[in-house]
C-alpha cells in the first residue's frame, strides 16, 4: 500500500495547508453514502458511479494533502477479513461479474470509513455526519413539498422518464406529505429516511451535551427530525429509537450514580434487557398486532424463509457477494414478488443477508464485527462518562445500527457500512493510545482512573488523529 500511495505522497507538503478541506469532504462523503439513491435517481447509475469515483479520489488526495496517515493497526482485523471474503467470493460466485463490481463498492466504502476516522477527530466526524444528515432531512422535506404542491402526482426517478411503465415501488416520491405520509424524501424510501432522522437526533444529543450547538439549533433540528420520524411511519425505526433512548438513559444513570454503585446498575440493566427480550419473544404476535405491522412482518418472514432455503444450497461460503440484489439475475427475480410485479431487492436482515451471500463464514464474521464494536464502544463510554460527552456517540450509533440490522440489510452497504468502519477504526485508534499508556492492561466497564487521567487519554487520541498538526478540538 505504501508503494501504491508513493506518487500521491509527493503532493503532501512539508507542513499541512492552513485551509482544511477534510471536514467538507467528509460531510460530502457521508451525504453521498447515505443519500446515494437521490443522486442515482437524478442522473442514473453510470453517472453516479463516476461521481462516486471522483469523490473518492478527491477524498484520498485531501487526506494525503493535509498530512494524514492511515494507522493500519487501528483498522479492525475482522472488518478486513470480511472485505477479503467478499472479494474472494468472486471465485465461487453464481454471478461473478456482479460480485466483482460489488466488491469494488465494498472496498471503496470501507476505505472511506477508514479515511474519515484517520483524518478527523471524533468531534469533527460527529459534526460532519450531523451536517450531512441535516442536509438530507431539509432536502427531503423540500422535495416532498414540491411534489405535493407543484407536481401533484408521484415523481419517478428522472432516468426512468422514458419508460412506458414505472412500477409503483420504483417511484421516487409518492407525494403523500399532506396526507400524513408515509414520505420517502430524497432517499426514496421511508425506512432509511426515518433512520437518518434517528441518527440526526443522536448526533444532536451528543453535540448538545458537549455544548457545541446553540439552543435554537437544538430546537430546530429536533423538531425537523421528529417530524420526519412521524411522517415516515417506520415502526422498525421507532423501535430503534426506543432502544436508543433506553441506552441514553442507562448511560445518564451510570454517569450520575457513585462509581461503587455502577456494577449494580450494569447488572440491573442486563436483567431488564433479558426480561424484555423474553417478553418480546413470548408475546411476539400480540406486539406486532399492537404496532399495526403484522402484514409487514409476515412479508419479512416469507423473505427470510425463502432466502434461508436458498442459503442451504451453498451453506459454507454462500452464493457470492453482491451487496444489492439485481432483478436480471434469475435467483433474485423470483425470491418474492411484490404486488406491483417487481422482485424484492434485499433480505431485510443483515445477518441473513450475510449468510446468503457469504455463507456461515461471512455470517460469523459479521456477528464478531458487531459484538467487538458494541463491546469496545460501550466500554469506552463507560470509562469516560465523567470527562467527555462525545465518546458516548459510538455506543449510541452502534445501538442504532444493531437494532436496525434485524429488520434491514443496510448495515452491509453505503452509509451504514461507512459509519461502522469509521467507528471501528476510531475505536482502534483509541486502543492504540490506551496501549501506549498501559500495555496489556485490561480495564472494566466502570472507569478505574480519575477523570483527569481520562481527559489526558482523549487528548492524546485527538493529537494522534490530527498528526502532524495539533488538534483543533
Amino acid at each position: 500500500m505504501s508503494e501504491t500511495l508513493g506518487p500521491l505522497r509527493r503532493l503532501v507538503p512539508k507542513s499541512p495547508p492552513r485551509l482544511q478541506l477534510m471536514p467538507a469532504m467528509s460531510t460530502w462523503a457521508f451525504f453521498l453514502t447515505f443519500a446515494g439513491q437521490s443522486v442515482r435517481n437524478l442522473v442514473g447509475w453510470k453517472a453516479f458511479g463516476l461521481i462516486a469515483a471522483v469523490s473518492g479520489i478527491l477524498l484520498l488526495l485531501v487526506f494525503l494533502r493535509e498530512g494524514h496517515r492511515i494507522k493500519w493497526r487501528a483498522v479492525p482485523t475482522v472488518i478486513g477479513l470480511y472485505v477479503v471474503l467478499c472479494a474472494l467470493s468472486i471465485l465461487w460466485s453464481a454471478y461473478p461479474a456482479e460480485t466483482a463490481l460489488a466488491t469494488m463498492l465494498m472496498v471503496a466504502t470501507t476505505a472511506v470509513g477508514v479515511l474519515l476516522a484517520c483524518g478527523m477527530s471524533l468531534r469533527q466526524m460527529t459534526d460532519a455526519l450531523s451536517r450531512s444528515l441535516e442536509a438530507v432531512l431539509v432536502l427531503s422535506l423540500l422535495l416532498e413539498l414540491y411534489v405535493a404542491l407543484v407536481l401533484k402526482h408521484p415523481l419517478a426517478p428522472l432516468y426512468m422518464r422514458g419508460w412506458d411503465h414505472v412500477p409503483t415501488s420504483y417511484y421516487w416520491v409518492n407525494g403523500d406529505l399532506f396526507n400524513g405520509g408515509p414520505i420517502q424524501g430524497i432517499v426514496g424510501n421511508r425506512n432509511p429516511l426515518a433512520f437518518i432522522a434517528l441518527l440526526t437526533l443522536l448526533c444532536l444529543a451528543v453535540r448538545w451535551a458537549d455544548r457545541r450547538v446553540r439552543p435554537l439549533g437544538v430546537v430546530v433540528w429536533t423538531s425537523l427530525s421528529v417530524l420526519v420520524l412521524v411522517l415516515t411511519s417506520s415502526v422498525t425505526v421507532w423501535v430503534s429509537t426506543v432502544v436508543c433512548v433506553a441506552v441514553m438513559g442507562y448511560l445518564w444513570l451510570m454517569r450520575h450514580v457513585p462509581v461503587a454503585a455502577r456494577p449494580y446498575v450494569v447488572s440491573g440493566a442486563v436483567g431488564v434487557v433479558v426480561a424484555l427480550a423474553a417478553a418480546c419473544l413470548g408475546w411476539y404476535n400480540q406486539l406486532i398486532d399492537l404496532l399495526g405491522r403484522s402484514e409487514s412482518m409476515s412479508v419479512r418472514w416469507e423473505i427470510w424463509k425463502a432466502v434461508l432455503t436458498l442459503w442451504q444450497e451453498h451453506t459454507i461460503l454462500g452464493w457470492g457477494w453482491i451487496m444489492y440484489w439485481v432483478p436480471w439475475i434469475p435467483v433474485f427475480s423470483t425470491i418474492l414478488i411484490r404486488p406491483d410485479g417487481t422482485p424484492t431487492m434485499n433480505a431485510h436482515n443483515a445477518y441473513i443477508e450475510a449468510l446468503f451471500q457469504t455463507g456461515v463464514v461471512g455470517g460469523a464474521l459479521l456477528v464478531v464485527i458487531v459484538c467487538v464494536l458494541v463491546h469496545r464502544s460501550f466500554r469506552l463510554a463507560g470509562r469516560h462518562l465523567n470527562s467527555d460527552a462525545s465518546v458516548v456517540l459510538p455506543a449510541l450509533l452502534m445501538t442504532a445500527l444493531v437494532s436496525q440490522s434485524f429488520t434491514e440489510s443496510r448495515l452491509l452497504s453505503e452509509g451504514n457500512w461507512v459509519v461502522l468502519c469509521a467507528l471501528g477504526t476510531w475505536l482502534g485508534l483509541h486502543r492504540l493510545v490506551e496501549q501506549s499508556q498501559a500495555p496489556g492492561a485490561d480495564h472494566a466497564l466502570t472507569p478505574a482512573r480519575p477523570a483527569r487521567r481520562s481527559r489526558f487519554s482523549l487528548t492524546r487520541l485527538r493529537n494522534l488523529e490530527k498528526t502532524p498538526q495539533p488538534s483543533q478540538d
